[in-house]
């Protein structure tokens, strides 16, 4: 199941290695957009050349309607693709070990600066595409300001809500704290629990949580890099409501009492019950809520943690960066695919045939789920970053402490920041 998956998404981006540094946080690059297309005939040269193999190795399926259409377009090509559903890291680790015959490889985001301090990673920081993606995508893929890839699938960190609840209070979608705090009492007054989220899988507490993320990495790019080193500290004044929203949710009384204790799957079908209003996840969600879901109308917008003035953040996710190995024999089809899938026209058939979000500006098929368009057009209205991730004894102290505010222990949060840097502390290099 694709949320179980997640879960051990969610638990990589929070406990790997932080790989990104410089380019500046926001929605879309100013470069001009590449100048290839994908509706180009095959020409008469490339007919001419030497048949070439293009081997791809992935985690995801990857969409053979673009496979189709780019050897239509560049004939002399085949493509290989090669996904690998179990022991991925590992599998990739051993064939880069033994240098074997490899043209292009999904990395996660941890990985990136270990094989580009190997010179295993091919630079495409000249690439034009960059122009055509998310500019918080390019900066994932970017170690020391070279870029050597770009994730493509992407999920949102967001809020999944009851449209009928909604239109009976005559609420609108929040765009600021002060906006969702206000929806949320209103919501208890009428009788309903705003929010519903358990505390059984440690991994579906965060969100209201690592949303900060977007806007720390907004204001400073660097700042999980500057953390995993030391320079930054989880103590410093900035990051001391890291733990507020959460906290202020709680003693609201604003989350579903007695839900604490209950895994993710059974808070879906409690926020299918129509029990609580609100559901915060991941995008990946949207798979609980397909055509025949006729219990009420499902909408999601992303978490609005800024203050009224400050600019909504919206946090993406990527396990997915598309790179180019530095030996391989294809170098210039190696970019000719990355050029290919870089255009809004690909971008949108493979958004369709694997029901997914891409990170090509406009690229994403506002058909692929009910509630794409509007998710969609809130991510590129807004900033977007895409969390690189913390270090790996991070997670087994984050976790236990959003259990604890959400069993309404009420830790001191200051003493929280603490914990969470002495965590950090143990990846210093």
């Amino acid at each position: 199941m694709k949320h179980s998956r997640l879960s051990a998404l969610l638990l990589l981006v929070l406990a790997v290695s932080l790989v990104v540094s410089a380019c500046g946080g926001g929605n879309k690059n100013t470069d001009s957009p590449a100048t290839g297309s994908s509706d180009v005939a095959p020409s008469k040269a490339a007919a001419d050349k030497e048949p070439v193999t293009l081997k791809i190795s992935s985690w995801n399926p990857i969409s053979q309607k673009v496979i189709e259409k780019f050897e239509q377009q560049y004939p002399y090509i085949t493509v290989e693709p090669d996904q690998i559903a179990d022991q991925y890291r590992e599998v990739i680790r051993t064939r880069i070990i033994s240098k074997a015959d490899m043209d292009i490889v999904w990395m996660f985001p941890n990985q990136m600066r270990e094989y580009v301090d190997q010179g295993v990673l091919m630079d495409m920081s000249d690439e034009a595409w960059k122009g055509n993606y998310l500019e918080s995508a390019v900066q994932l893929g970017t170690v020391e300001g070279k870029t050597y890839g770009v994730p493509y699938n992407y999920y949102a960190v967001v809020i999944f809500y009851n449209r009928g609840v909604f239109n009976d209070l005559g609420l609108n979608v929040p765009t600021t704290w002060e906006e969702l705090l206000d929806v949320s009492e209103k919501i208890k007054a009428s009788g309903l629990a705003p929010f519903v989220t358990g505390g059984k899988d440690a991994w579906a507490t965060q969100f209201m949580s690592s949303g900060n993320f977007g806007a720390y990495q907004n204001k400073d790019p660097l700042v999980f890099e500057k953390l995993a080193s030391g320079e930054k500290k989880w103590t410093d004044p900035e990051l001391a409501d890291f733990f507020g929203p959460l906290s202020e949710l709680v003693d609201k009384g604003y989350f579903l009492e007695n839900s604490v204790g209950l895994g993710n799957a059974q808070v879906v079908q409690v926020f299918k019950e129509g029990k609580a209003a609100m559901y915060p996840m991941g995008s990946w969600a949207l798979d609980e809520f397909p055509a025949d879901f006729k219990e009420f109308e499902v909408g999601a917008f992303p978490i609005p943690l800024n203050k009224a003035g400050e600019p909504l953040v919206v946090n993406l996710i990527s396990d997915n960066i598309f790179t180019g190995i530095s030996w391989s024999k294809h170098p210039e089809e190696v970019k000719l695919f990355m050029d290919f899938i870089a255009q809004p026209d690909t971008a949108k058939l493979w958004s369709e045939d694997t029901k997914s979000a891409v990170t090509v500006v406009g690229g994403t098929s506002p058909t692929y789920h009910s509630i794409a368009e509007e998710l969609t057009k809130s991510i590129e209205s807004n900033v977007s970053t895409i969390f690189p991730s913390l270090t790996p004894s991070m997670e087994p102290a984050y976790f236990p402490m959003l259990q604890q505010i959400l069993l309404k222990q009420k830790p001191d949060l200051a003493k929280l920041m603490e914990e969470m840097q002495k965590a950090q502390e143990k990846d210093y290099k």
